[in-house]
């Protein structure tokens, strides 16, 4: 008996054979995975794991059948699994789902998180989606949302949210009339102000605000209870019209209140949201059943010509935040590291790496010095897989079948 199965990609049946359900549950192939499964476990005893990286040194180690026989037996134990396909130069695990109508990982990266956002209809889109496609993208302009009597107005400076407005806020819920209220302005000096320059939305000009003798402080309270309304309000919207205005960098107003104090209010105020609700059921219906209960897919989709620059980019990242928002544990399949940079780009931003090491196929530098490069990038090492171990040879691995078959009731 073999500790694995020889790699094949003759066809679908072939493939799906390899994984660990068409063994016997007592089989050492099946505890060498559950063994695995258990020391990454104690690899984080503080809390779970939601993420693993599994690459090699080199091509033809076994990184992808150990990708799926652990996410199978991960799976197993009761945890919602999704692979992720992110070899983009040789896919061999998508060969799992043949089809050439799959958007894959290479179209949810480009066409579902890199869609325009231009104009168009709220539902089934809604704010948390626009934001998050504008972040991505980079955008520097004017979101401007409309509908169900209200509209809203959100600054975005390279894609970072820098302001919130609400130009149909009620009177009594304006900022000079907040700031007359908390008896921070008189009357007289909030109408004098009005007059010089009517209030738009929740942001009067600041220049008048610092002439009545107003500092940064005083208007903190009002402008962030002002703020979350609106986010708020504007989260809500399941109606209406989006549409958004590209600007040069240098045509933005620079007067900002405090773009850090509006992103926080952004963030506590979607925290009891849904995040990219949107996005996040068009990225899961890229996803495939395998057929294995727990287990799915992002298979690779369309081969890019610049694989390293696609997973390294903030969409990627994205994507492995939704990912994790839909399912416990995200396994991603990446090329090995001496031939390609792309596990590298990936591994720093998952919580462990399993590095898969075929017994006799590489000279120990070579290991070493794909090792190093895990290292360089702060990349969590969880340990390595020695694979295709020829268990026909003499020594303890003899006596290891011998035991273990022995233990199990098995034949040798």
């Amino acid at each position: 008996m073999r500790l694995r199965p020889k790699e094949t990609d003759r066809n679908v049946d072939a493939l799906s054979g390899l994984f660990l359900n068409v063994y016997p549950s007592k089989s050492r192939f099946a505890e060498a995975y559950r063994t695995l499964r258990t020391n990454i476990r104690f690899s984080f005893l503080e809390h779970e794991f939601r993420s693993l990286l599994v690459t090699s040194s080199g091509m033809e180690e076994g990184k992808t059948i150990t990708t799926m026989n652990l996410s199978y037996t991960i799976a197993q134990s009761g945890r919602g699994v999704v692979m992720v396909d992110a070899d983009l130069r040789k896919p061999f695990l998508s060969r799992l789902m043949p089809s050439r109508e799959m958007a894959g990982l290479t179209g949810v990266l480009s066409d579902i998180l890199g869609a325009g956002v231009r104009t168009g209809t709220m539902a089934p889109l809604l704010l948390q989606d626009l934001v998050r496609l504008l972040g991505l993208q980079k955008k520097t302009g004017v979101l401007g949302l409309e509908g169900e009597g209200q509209v809203f107005e959100f600054l975005f400076f390279q894609g970072r949210l820098m302001d919130c407005r609400w130009p149909t806020c009620p009177p009594g819920k304006q900022l000079l009339s907040l700031l007359v209220k908390r008896g921070i302005l008189t009357e007289a000096a909030a109408r004098a102000a009005a007059e010089k320059a009517p209030e738009s939305g929740t942001r009067p000009g600041f220049d008048l605000i610092n002439s009545a003798g107003l500092d940064k402080e005083a208007l903190a309270g009002p402008l962030n209870m002002i703020s979350a309304e609106c986010i708020q309000l504007a989260m809500r919207m399941e109606s209406g019209r989006y549409i958004f205005q590209e600007r040069l960098e240098a045509d933005m107003e620079r007067n900002w209140y405090d773009p850090e104090e509006v992103r926080r209010i952004y963030r506590e105020v979607a925290a009891g949201e849904d995040a990219s609700p949107h996005l996040k059921a068009k990225i899961l219906s890229a996803v495939q059943k395998t057929g294995v209960e727990g287990l799915s897919l992002l298979p690779a989709g369309p081969l890019p010509p610049n694989p390293s620059e696609l997973l390294g980019s903030e969409r990627m990242l994205s994507l492995l935040s939704i990912l994790k928002s839909c399912f416990d544990v995200v396994v991603v399949d990446t090329p090995p590291i001496l031939p390609a940079s792309d596990a590298l780009v990936l591994a720093p931003h998952t919580d462990g790496v399993v590095f898969v090491v075929k017994a006799g196929k590489l000279n120990r530098e070579m290991v070493r010095k794909a090792v190093d490069q895990l290292r360089k990038t702060n990349a969590k090492i969880l340990g390595a897989v020695l694979n295709q171990v020829d268990d026909q040879r003499g020594g303890y691995y003899k006596y290891y079948e011998k035991y273990y078959s022995k233990y199990y009731g098995e034949e040798a």
